[in-house]
């Protein structure tokens, strides 16, 4: 940049670890394993800091997986901080919850590494551009492995100082936002706005949750940054560092740098149509390549995609396709397409029978009884209500027993009991067991309609 600073913000690295559920396969197609792990990404990140001649580097926490993994870690961290220093690149970190002994002990054997906030404290070190602040990061440490208090609480009852010249001032922090008793340094996103620094970078949830538009519009961005690549097939869509532009006029902007060479995806896959099991794969291996395009078309295609795909429509075939599921036959699938080698991690039973149900309605024996009452559930009127109302009853005490307490006390919790969850829950287990049914492979009590 000719103007103001430019840093690149990293989220959880966890060095020392690999990515869960690659293939084997996938050195026989000329990738090498080693090119989609943690410290693979890192290095990335490092060399785009370098070859665009950032200003700073920093890491919010779980840069290491744990204390027994630092020394895996430490080969791939101390190059990379070593690169960074040398092309005159700050390198500043605050530690998380799994680095908590880790990245201190690592830290003292490097030079020029800046920890902030050791022990539990907060910290701030000033970034400099032609010798001149251009910035402030403000940091806290974890300083044990639990932490049930909001460390933001205390920094606003002691401020840090200010520096003596106005800069952009940057909060760095691990914490879980807006959970409320929690282990991992639980704070709320009212704490953050009252300090008034112009931005969060947040380090723990492993999904980016930052919004660049939000800093091109004034506001103060804050978020997570992520993890630097997704860990395992739960950790979809892009990841990467973030890319936070402090020009001298103040106003932040910030972007999401979608470099990690392995991303993963659930994607929808239709079988309507198809008249034979061995079109199957066919169809999962274009559709594969067509998102692969997708991505290139947006220049986001990485290194390699998992795919876990939802088997949708209906086909005569579904039993021999449901058997075909059933073994993994079509796990670790894949092809490479445009450079990118894309493989199916998992495939999802979501398809239905061709099935009328108005037509199986017409009986009186188990399977036309359930479809009686799928058709019910279909329109929302009285019977309908009735149904879900009978359901609410006989789940109500299961759904609330206290083994469930930390799936409903979760950020994302949703009432399983209201009348839209219910309906779905009833519509869908209704078709399968009808399809199962009918397929000859499941007998019903039919006291139990």
């Amino acid at each position: 940049m000719d103007k103001g600073a430019a840093i690149l913000a990293i989220g959880d690295v966890h060095l020392g670890t690999a990515c869960s559920g690659v293939p084997d396969e996938i050195s026989s197609w000329g990738l090498d394993p080693t090119e989609l792990t943690p410290a693979a990404a890192l290095k990335i990140s490092v060399d785009f800091a370098i070859e665009q001649k950032l200003d700073a580097v920093l890491f919010a926490g779980d840069v290491v997986e744990s204390t027994n993994a630092r020394f895996e870690a430490m080969l791939p961290l101390e190059e990379g901080v070593r690169r960074l220093l040398d092309a005159g690149i700050q390198v500043i970190a605050v530690a998380g919850n799994h680095d908590v002994e880790a990245l201190p002990r690592l830290a003292a054997l490097m030079d020029g590494f800046t920890l902030l906030g050791a022990g539990g404290r907060w910290e701030s070190r000033a970034i400099t551009k032609n010798k001149a602040v251009v910035a402030e990061v403000i940091g806290w440490s974890f300083g044990e492995r639990f932490v049930r208090q909001s460390p933001v609480a205390e920094l606003l009852a002691k401020p840090v100082e200010r520096p003596s010249s106005p800069v952009p001032r940057i909060g760095l922090l691990h914490a879980d936002l807006d959970a409320s008793g929690g282990y991992y340094a639980p704070i709320r996103q009212a704490e953050l706005d009252n300090t008034g620094y112009d931005a969060w970078l947040l380090g723990h949830i492993h999904k980016p949750s930052l919004d660049s538009l939000a800093a091109s519009t004034g506001s103060q961005p804050s978020g997570y940054l992520g993890s630097l690549v997704g860990l395992d097939p739960s950790e979809t869509g892009p990841h990467g560092p973030w890319l936070l532009s402090v020009p001298y006029d103040g106003k932040l902007h910030m972007e999401q740098l979608p470099l990690a060479p392995l991303r993963w995806e659930y994607v929808s896959v239709s079988i309507d149509g198809l008249e034979h099991v061995e079109d199957v794969p066919d169809r999962l291996l274009g559709e594969a390549g067509k998102f692969v395009r997708r991505l290139g078309e947006s220049g986001t295609a990485p290194r390699a995609l998992g795919l876990r795909v939802r088997l949708t429509g209906a086909s005569l075939q579904y039993e021999e396709i449901r058997q075909r599921i059933v073994a993994g036959e079509w796990n670790g699938l894949g092809r490479v397409v445009d450079g990118t080698a894309v493989f199916f991690n998992k495939i999802i039973d979501a398809m239905e029978l061709l099935l009328d149900f108005a037509e199986i309605a017409k009986g009186d024996d188990p399977a036309a009884l359930i479809a009686q009452r799928l058709l019910t559930l279909e329109h929302d009127d009285e019977r309908s209500k009735a149904l879900i109302e009978k359901a609410r009853v006989e789940l109500g005490n299961f759904a609330y027993e206290d083994i469930w307490s930390p799936v409903q006390d979760h950020r994302n919790a949703t009432d399983p009991l209201t009348d839209d969850a219910l309906r779905d829950l009833l519509l869908r287990s209704g078709k399968a067991t009808l399809n199962a049914m009918l397929s000859g492979n499941a007998q019903v009590d039919p006291s139990c309609i």
